[in-house]
């Protein structure tokens, strides 16, 4: 005879829903009457199956009851211990239904916030009737009643998902899935991902009935102490339950799919960065297994263990699987502890500011020596800005190398690599890293394995097939895509794309790595949004199961609702742009409908850390946190958003008698668009070059390239003079973007705009070939501004230090005839073919840069670094190059007719090949030829006036005719310009 818990309260008359509104005493109270009834019955805890109550019912009915259920049973738990202690094999029977019951409590909102199209199907049985369905009812049989002997108990805590009992427990919750509508392979999947979360749960469980549990807490780590601990066994209630947190995440579905990031993730390898400058000649590094390297450095309580690599190559993911598997099996010798550095607010101290992105009052363990925290610092290159901007990462790092030195913890940080950067070299010796690298052979076949179990043999194996074929898993003539195979993140994405029929050999053709990124991710797009955009994409088969679950109608209806898919994509670039404007990776928001797979979305009101996080910078508590659920998905949505705002500065409106104007025709009305979308902080490369990309899909709706720049360059004019800023639309600017809690002040919003508007005019003039003179013609006295570049390049020192010359890396073919540049560096930047003639270069720093074919005429160049610099093929004709350091350059080819190497410092070979193309080693020589060419008359300059406000009032002709008639080819009036730059049978990966 069994114990019905629903039927016990339907018999006293008590409605379940009213239950969920009980404080603890009250159900306390109600369980202390249900075991009084028990003991009157002669039952025992075996007849507790509260579990199989619920999966007898409909999922409606689940949704309505399942909580209520949970914690009834729990208060069943502790009213049966304080009669009499608990068998072991009595509380783990008990324990594992909690535990499951709120597993599944789990599954189910994910699976509901995801708007699976199963749900659809399972809300049909609405009634609160028991499920009939004989194979259900056949397998929930074998649970009830409950049989477990202290031995099996003993198997179920040791082996958790890979014991008997759990086996069975599974089985049945397949079936009540498949009866509630979701497929086979699906259910599978949702169960995998219930037991992947179990141990979290059942931990959680022990720990809040750690007494009537006693014989339990062992198997979960919980009231044993570490190797030389002198501290008490007291349970801390809320390390476990973040412990327990840590564990419990392994549920989380991976990009929306049916499966989380435990069941595809493959253990990774990585360089040693100590090794690799070791022997960075020898070519005989070997990687090592990055879990392996990373526990070694438990022992090293002395530096820092950095991991690095760029994105999508799997940081975050390690960081995230790897705590859980510290909380589970190293605890308590280890006490894991994620902080996401995105997430930090900065105090006055680095525990203060650690602590604004954690839930608990850190301080308090990390005072204790025992246990020792495992502090896994994810995102170094995500630090939020800083008020200043200056030196945050630094300083950051100074903070944890001091820490370290005075605690017994460990300090783990990721970061991309660029990051480090900033670091003094001294300061990097104390960091041991290690940088992740591509899947070789052996995990790529772990990976397709995986891909197997997940999908199916057919599937996977048409895709290794195809990736075979095209030669991407040896040196392949389609580089780009072959890099792409070997990131983990993109392989994952090229994997959905082949799965839908999406991936051909139209994607194989494209060479360009902005290209062939915006193709696929304008093919997930509208994968997910059911090919209702525009953009010309084939009509595919659809075809039913779990695996398509975007692609049925009845899924899309689900994300879409009563929104068009053309609105819904516009509304997540809104959202995009706002978190790109943030520099924070984070908004919060309200949100409706945004797609899991782009988006990550929090309740606030139920995560302290953020409301105590949103109090403390005086922003407004909003329901939402809104972040991309990968960096590289976001990107492709913030490229797209921003190229829309740049197309709008190109459309044109009608006017009264035909007449056409631009829709933002004003100066200041574009001043203060652009001001408005990139004001917030440096453009990155990502962005820039998919924006690029995008615009240059929108040439065939009207879009003109160079429109955009003579716009561009109109704003540029007024920019150099500081008109924009002088008229206040700065600070309008600045309002929005501390509205989003970017701390940016007036200069860098100035200084930004101004660096992302020269990145996009150079950007056009690789697109169009119009000639570009950033410091304007020399000829036109009304518009030339020799010291337009150097003004911004000193401008963007408040945003970093360095700020233009790591982010511009080319101004090849640009025209800077004329420009002064004292004293500036531009190491190792690419001037290829840029025209220098008459430029003033005294003191500047162009070591290693490229400055092949570059027009050096009349340039002057008194000691400037030119060390390692190629100038093959460069004209340098009457070139000052006095005391200049030439060590190392590449003169080939190049032309030194009377340029003077006064006292320049450069090797006995290229003084001989200097000498022998004309140069000249003393002054006299030099400065007579100087007085003869200014002796020389001169032509009357041509009286050429402004252009600077040419396309204000009118739209530009030369985008009128190209809609009309085509492009029209660009011709230089200035310069002569060059074009920039197996796992399956016998099959091998590396055949």
């Amino acid at each position: 005879m069994n114990l019905s818990i629903r039927h016990w309260l339907a018999e006293h008359n008590i409605a379940i829903n009213g239950i969920s509104g009980f404080s603890a005493g009250q159900l306390a109270g109600m369980a202390y009457r249900i075991v009084r009834d028990m003991e009157v019955k002669s039952l025992i805890p075996f007849d507790i199956c509260t579990l199989v109550e619920i999966l007898e019912l409909p999922l409606t009915v689940v949704y309505q009851e399942i909580s209520v259920i949970s914690e009834l049973t729990a208060s069943l738990l502790r009213s049966l211990s304080q009669k009499k202690p608990l068998k072991r094999n009595e509380g783990t029977w008990l324990a594992f239904q909690i535990a499951y019951l709120q597993a599944l409590q789990t599954i189910l909102k994910q699976e509901s916030s995801l708007q699976r199209p199963w749900l659809n199907r399972a809300k049909i049985l609405s009634q609160a009737n028991l499920l009939e369905d004989p194979q259900l009812q056949g397998l929930l049989k074998t649970l009830t009643p409950g049989k477990l002997t202290d031995t099996q108990a003993e198997q179920a805590l040791s082996l958790l998902a890979d014991s008997l009992l759990v086996q069975q427990i599974n089985n049945a919750a397949i079936a009540w899935f498949m009866v509630n509508g979701a497929e086979e392979a699906e259910a599978k999947l949702i169960t995998q991902r219930l037991l992947n979360s179990f141990p979290g749960h059942l931990l959680v469980v022990v720990t809040e009935n750690a007494a009537a549990l006693a014989q339990l807490q062992k198997f979960v780590r919980l009231g044993i102490s570490s190797v030389n601990s002198t501290a008490s066994d007291k349970i801390d209630w809320q390390r476990e339950t973040y412990r327990a947190s840590l564990i419990k995440n392994l549920s989380t579905p991976l990009l929306a799919e049916c499966f989380t990031l435990k069941d595809i993730y493959v253990a990774q390898k990585g360089l040693i960065i100590e090794e690799i400058i070791a022997e960075q000649d020898k070519k005989t590094l070997t990687p090592v297994d990055l879990k392996t390297w990373i526990q070694q450095q438990l022992t090293d309580l002395e530096t820092i263990a950095v991991i690095e690599s760029e994105p999508g190559y799997g940081k975050t993911s390690f960081c995230q699987l790897w705590a859980a598997e510290v909380a589970e099996k190293l605890y308590p010798d280890w006490m894991p502890i994620v902080i996401r550095l995105r997430d930090i607010t900065y105090g006055k101290t680095l525990i203060e500011t650690l602590n604004s992105a954690f839930s608990v009052n850190l301080s308090t363990w990390l005072e204790q020596e025992n246990p020792r925290c495992l502090l896994l610092l994810d995102g170094l290159d995500e630090l939020p800005p800083s008020v200043g901007f200056i030196k945050s990462k630094a300083i950051f790092i100074e903070q944890l190398l001091n820490f370290q030195a005075r605690h017994r913890h460990k300090v783990v940080l990721t970061t991309q690599s660029n990051a480090l950067q900033e670091i003094e070299p001294e300061v990097l010796l104390f960091l041991k890293r290690i940088h992740i690298q591509p899947f070789d052979v052996e995990e790529l076949k772990q990976w397709f394995q995986q891909w197997t179990k997940l999908q199916s043999l057919p599937i996977a194996q048409n895709l290794f097939t195809f990736l075979k074929q095209a030669g991407l898993f040896g040196k392949s003539k389609f580089l780009e895509l072959s890099v792409f195979v070997r990131q983990p993140l993109m392989l994952h994405l090229l994997a959905i794309l082949h799965r839908e029929g999406l991936l051909d050999d139209e994607v194989l053709q494209l060479t360009s790595q902005a290209t062939l990124l915006w193709e696929i991710h304008h093919r997930l797009s509208c994968w997910l949004l059911g090919y209702s955009l525009s953009g010309g994409m084939k009509t595919m088969l659809l075809r039913w199961g779990f695996a398509h679950i975007h692609r049925t109608p009845e899924a899309i209806a689900n994300l879409l609702g009563d929104v068009h898919a053309e609105d819904l994509l516009q509304q997540m670039q809104a959202v995009s742009l706002k978190i790109l404007h943030s520099q924070r990776y984070q908004i919060n928001q309200e949100c409706h409908n945004l797609a899991g797979f782009y988006f990550k979305i929090s309740d606030l009101e139920s995560s302290r850390i953020r409301l105590w996080r949103s109090r403390r910078v005086g922003a407004k508590a909003q329901s939402n946190l809104v972040e991309f659920s990968h960096v590289k998905l976001g990107e492709y949505l913030c490229a797209k958003a921003v190229a829309d705002e740049l197309k709008l500065l190109t459309q044109y409106r009608n006017e009264d008698y035909g007449a056409l104007s631009f829709v933002l025709d004003s100066p200041d009305s574009v001043a203060q668009h652009i001001y408005n979308l990139l004001g917030y902080g440096i453009l990155s490369q990502e962005i820039e070059e998919l924006t690029i990309e995008g615009l240059r899909k929108e040439q065939k709706n009207q879009f003109s390239f160079e429109v955009l720049f003579q716009r561009l360059l109109s704003f540029w004019r007024g920019y150099c003079e500081g008109r924009w800023l002088d008229e206040g639309i700065a600070h309008k600017a600045l309002i929005n973007f501390h509205a989003l809690q970017n701390p940016v002040n007036v200069e860098q919003v100035n200084a930004a705009v101004g660096l992302n508007v020269f990145l996009l005019l150079c950007a056009c003039y690789r697109e169009t070939k119009i000639p570009f003179w950033p410091c304007g013609n020399p000829v036109n006295f009304t518009e030339f501004n020799p010291e337009a570049l150097s003004m911004l390049i000193a401008r963007t020192t408040v945003l970093h230090k360095t700020a233009f010359i790591t982010r511009i890396k080319s101004l090849a073919g640009i025209n800077l005839s004329g420009a002064s540049l004292l004293q500036v560096t531009l190491t190792q930047i690419n001037l290829e073919q840029t025209n220098l003639s008459n430029s003033q270069l005294m003191g500047a720093n162009l070591a290693n840069a490229n400055l092949q074919q570059a027009n050096l005429t009349g340039a002057h160049l008194q000691q400037a670094n030119l060390t390692g610099a190629n100038l093959q093929q460069a004209n340098l004709t009457g070139a000052n190059l006095q005391q200049a350091n030439l060590i190392g350059v590449n003169l080939n080819f190049a032309n030194l007719t009377n340029a003077c190497l006064f006292e320049a410092i450069l090797s006995e070979s290229n003084k001989k090949l200097a000498a022998d193309n004309g140069a000249l080693f003393a002054k006299e020589p030099f400065q007579k030829l100087k007085n003869l060419r200014w002796q020389q008359p001169s032509l009357n300059p041509k009286k050429i006036t402004s252009n600077t406000d040419i396309n204000w009032h009118h739209p530009a002709t030369i985008g009128l005719i190209e809609s009309c008639e085509g492009t029209i080819l660009p011709v230089d009036l200035y310069e002569n310009e060059a074009v920039d730059e197996t796992v399956f049978g016998n099959n091998s990966i590396g055949e």
